[in-house]
Formats: C-alpha cells, structure tokens, sequence
C-alpha cells in the first residue's frame, strides 16, 4: 500500500491491487496538477470547499463517488459521470479491497455555517489501518484509546481544527501509532513546522 498526501486534507491510497481511492482532494489540489491522475474511486470527509469539489472530481475521472446527503444536495440535478453512494456516520463500506469505516467528528465553533455530517475515516487496507481524522477540532468520533493504527492523518493548522498543540495531545491518546501525517495546514504554514518541532521526539513523522 501506498499513501500519497496532497493539498490540505487531501491523499490517494493504491493498495497493493492497483486500487486507487482519493479522499478529500479539492480546491486546494489545482486541477493543472491532477493531469494525467486517475482514482477507482473516492470518498468525502464534508461539504467544505477544501474537501469537497466537483472540479477536481471531475478530473480525478473515480467510477464511485462516495459522499454523504449534505454533498449530495450540493449536486443536485447536475449530471455526473460517476456512481453516488450516500454514506452516513457508523457505515463500513467496501471500497475496492478497502474497507472504511465511518464516524462523526466535532468541527469545532469556529466554522461559519453549520454543517450536518463531519466524518473521519478509519480504513483497512493490504493489512494495514489508517486513522483520518477528518477536520477535527475537538477529539470526537471513535475511541482511539484501545486503537494501534500505522498510519494517522491528522490536522494541525488550528481555527477550524486541531492545532498543534492540540493534534499532538490527540495523538498521545492512541494506543499507537506507527507514522503520523499532519495536514490541513495550508492556510498556516508555520503550523506545520511548529507541530514537527513538537512531535518529532514522540513520533515517527511523514
């Protein structure tokens, strides 16, 4: 298996198969830089422009499109070349030869509008667990306390989630963690590296 990070939150997973599943690749991934990119399918962590963008779907060219009822309004009568699969908080889809398990996760106060649905992720593939954390602000969704993940995708940037401080303590709460990818920093480059200073002597980092 293979992880790929992207722009803000975004990553592609190529499990040993070939498979290829996108996940919350949008406005911040530059459809320039998706040419020639492709994904079997892709899932969708919320309606936020920096997760959720029909653009860069569309160029991704994904057979299966999973997202929950709030993107789906978004869509609304607008044709796609894609399949649709609404998914909802305590799923486990079977995507490809990946297995997603979905959850709710707390965006905190700061986001402008409420929105209905929030998810991370955990997901197993070719053996291993990846934990996303989705946009997380403050920690919510499933209990981590008992859970040793190999890879965990969590957000450091701060406002809308997590920031470092606050990732780093999260993080501490895993039963374990074999590589840990910070994201959704964009917005604060200087988050980035101030969580790397932070974490560098309790994690092993990408």
């Amino acid at each position: 298996m293979t992880l790929t990070k992207l722009e803000q939150s975004a990553f592609i997973l190529e499990t040993s198969t070939g498979f290829r599943l996108g996940m919350d690749i949008a406005k911040y991934t530059p459809v320039e830089k998706l040419e020639g990119v492709h994904v079997d399918a892709m899932i969708v962590s919320h309606i936020h422009g920096d997760h959720f963008s029909l653009e860069q779907i569309r160029k991704l060219n994904p057979k299966t499109l999973y997202i929950n009822q709030e993107c789906l309004e978004e869509i609304g009568e607008e044709t796609v070349p894609f399949e649709i699969i609404v998914v909802k908080a305590g799923d486990t889809v079977s995507i490809g030869n990946a297995t997603v398990h979905i959850f709710n996760v707390d965006h905190g106060p700061n986001v402008s509008a409420p929105i209905k649905e929030n998810f991370g992720f955990l997901i197993e593939a070719d053996g291993l667990n990846i934990y996303f954390a989705g946009d997380m602000f403050y920690p919510s969704g499933i209990d981590v306390a008992g859970l040793s993940v190999d890879y965990a995708l969590i957000p450091v940037g701060g406002h809308y989630t997590f920031g470092p401080n606050e990732a780093l303590e999260f993080a501490k709460t895993f039963k374990h963690i074999a590589m840990l990818l910070p994201m959704h920093y964009e917005n604060n480059p200087g988050a980035h590296q101030e969580f790397i200073n932070l974490a560098k002597n309790a994690f092993n980092l990408i």
